[in-house]
Formats: structure tokens, sequence, C-alpha cells
């Protein structure tokens, strides 16, 4: 069928096929020719000729080649009688897509359509029913107000321009006590499964000299708790002298935080983990770390063996810091010592007003 408008377009049925419906890792066997010119014809509704088969492979693999999307000889490739394709240098692998497709249906933030979307791009990646047995979802519709406002965000930090947000406090699933902020966007971060704008509070700002105390301004707004977000002329915009300090005190915020709290201070403490057994100890620790994650050392003296852990912590003074050494202290069997005498001391005053708390909810 030479003559016929569709052979025209078949070399790119062909090159699709081999990129979406055969795995560069052996997820599918091996395609013979008559396999091909069978899914061509359903396709197409047209027969084509073997020889044609093997003249639209050789131009792919030439297209692939001179357009650097390979390092091999050929992309295709027979083994036997049959043809196999090798990976393309830009092309997200099975284990990638398979992330990305498990991040996103473990994030209540994110559209379920999406997800949908990446595995109908990968159906080699893929097994039918493979989102509901592989992960429990957690994703929930977004609506088109969450999407705008993110682009908003998105538009101030990309071209520098002050937002005016309208920024409160969650009663249910209501915004209240709601005051409007002009802020200069920095950064997006994503924690705790919420997003973060993270920018200079203007008004803050006012009185501050450049670059290293211009931190001092640095704020973290939840973003589900910004009710609406408006782009301002962008001489309001207030920024650090040069992009590579502004990047260093935007590091130093972020490693500053503590479970979405931020502080503008570092401290470091040693806390000594003491157990019954060493599953009791690892049990608190493990709790602990997961908190402060990266921010956490080992100390040289511990004596695992004998039920004594001893660690070292570099974090932000945030609020969060208590509430994580409490539920340290609550393992059973365990105990604990600070050696930092402002945080026993701050520690204390945490337990005492829990410990009032806990008396007049007993009346």
């Amino acid at each position: 069928m030479a003559n016929s408008e569709l052979s025209k377009l078949k070399i790119l049925f062909i090159y699709d096929y081999f990129k979406n419906q055969v795995s560069a890792e052996g997820g599918k066997e091996a395609v013979s020719v008559s396999e091909l010119i069978s899914y061509l014809e359903e396709t197409t509704g047209t027969t084509f000729e073997r020889k044609s088969i093997y003249a639209d492979i050789s131009k792919i693999n030439e297209y692939v080649q001179k357009s650097g999307q390979t390092n091999d000889s050929d992309w295709i490739y027979t083994e036997g009688k049959k043809y196999r394709r090798s990976e393309l240098k830009d092309e997200i692998l099975i284990d990638e897509a398979r992330l990305i497709v498990d991040a996103i249906s473990t994030t209540t933030f994110v559209d379920s359509d999406l997800c949908e979307k990446i595995i109908k791009m990968f159906p080699t990646y893929f097994p039918e029913g493979y989102q509901n047995r592989a992960l429990y979802p957690h994703y929930e519709k977004i609506d088109r107000k969450s999407i705008l406002l993110l682009n908003n965000i998105r538009s101030g930090i990309e071209e520098k321009r002050a937002l005016k947000i309208s920024y409160g406090y969650m009663l249910g699933k209501s915004l209240t006590e709601k005051t409007d902020k002009v802020v200069s966007p920095m950064a997006l971060d994503w924690e705790n499964n919420c997003y973060y704008l993270i920018a200079i509070d203007n008004e803050e700002a006012k009185d501050l000299e450049r670059d290293h105390t211009l931190s001092k301004a640095l704020r973290r707004y939840r973003v589900d708790r910004i009710a609406s977000t408006v782009l301002e002329d962008k001489r309001l915009y207030v920024d650090y002298k040069n992009e590579r300090m502004r990047n260093q005190e935007l590091k130093d915020f972020i490693n500053n935080s503590l479970s979405a709290f931020s502080s503008s201070r570092m401290i470091q403490l040693g806390i000594t983990i003491n157990g019954l057994t060493r599953k009791d100890v690892l049990k608190a620790y493990g709790a602990f770390s997961s908190k402060v994650s990266d921010k956490v050392r080992i100390a040289d003296d511990t004596k695992l063996d004998k039920g004594i852990l001893k660690i070292s912590v570099t974090t932000g003074l945030a609020p969060t810091l208590y509430t994580d050494l409490f539920e340290l202290s609550t393992f059973e069997g365990v105990n604990i010592e600070i050696d930092n005498e402002e945080i026993c001391k701050e520690y204390g005053e945490y337990i005492r007003k829990a410990a009032k708390a806990a008396k007049l909810a007993s009346l």
C-alpha cells in the first residue's frame, strides 16, 4: 500500500508503539514484524508490507540517533526474529514513574486525575489495578480556586512582585480572623503534606537593614490558610541585594524549621535516652528522629547494649521542639536527660503547663 496516505503516518505509529507500548526494561515480550503489521492494521485499517516496516524502523533509529536521544547504535534492535528497544536518555523509567504515582496517591493536595494521566502515559509500567493495590490513596479533588491561588504565588515568585494576601486561621473547614498582609514571595515549600509560602513580611522589613537582618522579616505561611492573593506593583517587592545571599538566607530559614515552624535561632542540645532495654531506646529514638530528621547525630560514647543512647540535635528553637521532647519521654521504660540549660528551663515550663491542663481536665 505504498500509495496510501496512511503510509506517510505509519512511521509515527511505529515510533509511538515502541515508545509507549514496549518496555525498555523487558516488561513486555519482544515484538515481531507480524505483530507490528497486525497493530497497524487494527489502528489504521490498512495492511502494510514487511519491507516498509523494516525501512521505517531504520529511519526511526536514524532519527533517534541524530536527535541525541540515545547513545546506542540502534534504539530498536533485533533479538532473534523479534524487536526490542533500549532506553532513551531523558526517558522516565519504571521505578521513577511509580515513585511519582505513589507520591501523588498519598498526597491529599493533588488531584487524582493526574495519577490517571501518568498511568496512561506509561501503560507498560502499570499493570491493571496498580493504583488500588500499591498504596492506599489519600488524594482529593482540588478546587479551581486553590490552583489559581498557587499560580498567583508562583507568578509573584518568578516575576518578583509583592503579594497582598488575606491570611487567617482554620475553624473546621472555614477560615476566620483573616487579616491582610503585603508580602514579598521568595519560595514555596512542602512539608507535613502542606504547601507553605516563604515570604518577607513587608511591614516587618520596613525598619530593617537589607541582607543579613532582612531574614528577621522572613515568615512561613500555610497556603491553605490564605483566602486570597492579589499581585501588587513590582516596586513594592522587597529583596536581597544578590541571588547568592538570598539563596543562603532561604536555606538557613528552612534548616532552622522544625515541623514547619521556623526560628531565627539555631540551638544545639545533647539528649541521653535511657531505657530498660535496647529495643525500648530504639523505639523512642525512632519516633523522635523522624521529627528532626537529619538534624540528629549519634554521639561516640553511646552504649546501646546497656540501654543508653546519646544524641546531639541541631535545630531551630521552634515551639514544637518541646512537644517532640515530651513525646520522647512518654515511651514506656524510657527517661531522658537534656544537656542544655536554656532548653531544660523552657521544657520544664512546658511540662508544668501540661500538668496544669491535665489537672483542670480531671476536675
